[in-house]
C-alpha cells in the first residue's frame, strides 16, 4: 500500500518538475521575442534620429549637429505634452524634459523593461479603483 503511495507521490512530482520546465521554456522564448520585438522598436528609431543627423550635417557643422541632438525641439515638447495629458485625460504642464545617455542598449533595453513593470503595477485603473 505504500509504494502506491510512493508511485502517486512520484508523478505527481514529475508532473510538476514537467509543468515547470515547459513554462520556462515558454518564458524564455517569450522574452526572446519581447527583446527582438524592442530591438526592432528601438533601431527604427535610432534610424530616424540618424537620418535627422545626415540630413542636418549637410547645412551645419559636426558641433552644431552634437548639439542639436541633445536639444529638445518645440514640436518635440508639445506631442509629449499632448501625449501625456492624452494619457492622464486632463490638460498637463510640462516642467522639465530631459535626453537621457544610453551608452549600451542591452542595458537600456532590461532598465526600460524594468520601468514598465513598474509604472503598469501603479496603474489604478488596471487594479479595478477608479
Amino acid at each position: 500500500m505504500a509504494s502506491i503511495y510512493i508511485l502517486i507521490a512520484a508523478l505527481v512530482i514529475a508532473g510538476w518538475a514537467a509543468v515547470y520546465i515547459a513554462l520556462q521554456r515558454m518564458l524564455k522564448r517569450e522574452c526572446a521575442e519581447l527583446r527582438r520585438e524592442f530591438q526592432r522598436q528601438t533601431g527604427s528609431l535610432s534610424n530616424a534620429k540618424t537620418l535627422e543627423r545626415t540630413a542636418g550635417a549637410g547645412s551645419a557643422g559636426a558641433s552644431t549637429q552634437a548639439s542639436a541632438a541633445e536639444e529638445i525641439t518645440p514640436e518635440t515638447l508639445r506631442t509629449i505634452t499632448e501625449t501625456v495629458s492624452a494619457l492622464l485625460g486632463r490638460k498637463v504642464r510640462i516642467r522639465s524634459v530631459r535626453v537621457l545617455p544610453t551608452p549600451d542598449p542591452t542595458i537600456n533595453s532590461w532598465a526600460q523593461q524594468g520601468r514598465v513593470v513598474i509604472q503598469a503595477s501603479h496603474n489604478i485603473a488596471q487594479r479595478g479603483r477608479e
